[in-house]
């Protein structure tokens, strides 16, 4: 005959298991979703502007409305908010 507590027993250690399993399983997914982030901020904190007309900035692929140049990359925003004009 089969002990009813050792089949309690099993039962709560296999739910135990399987809520372990997803815990980790989702932290290590957002922790790997951190990087990109963190990267992507990297990125859009890049300010892109023209080497003919400084005053025409855009992002990453942007063409400078005046003469079509392609934007180049200049200071990021934070190298660029630490001094004043």
């Amino acid at each position: 005959m089969f002990n009813l507590n050792y089949i309690k027993m099993k039962k709560s250690i296999l739910i135990l298991g399987t809520v372990m399993f997803l815990f980790v399983g989702g932290s290590v997914l957002t922790s790997c979703g951190g990087n990109e982030s963190s990267e992507q901020q990297e990125q859009s904190d890049e300010v892109y502007a023209c080497p003919m007309h400084h005053d025409v900035t855009g992002k990453k692929g942007d063409k400078c409305s005046k003469c079509g140049m392609e934007l180049t990359s200049t200071k990021t925003a934070s190298e660029h908010q630490g001094h004043s004009h």
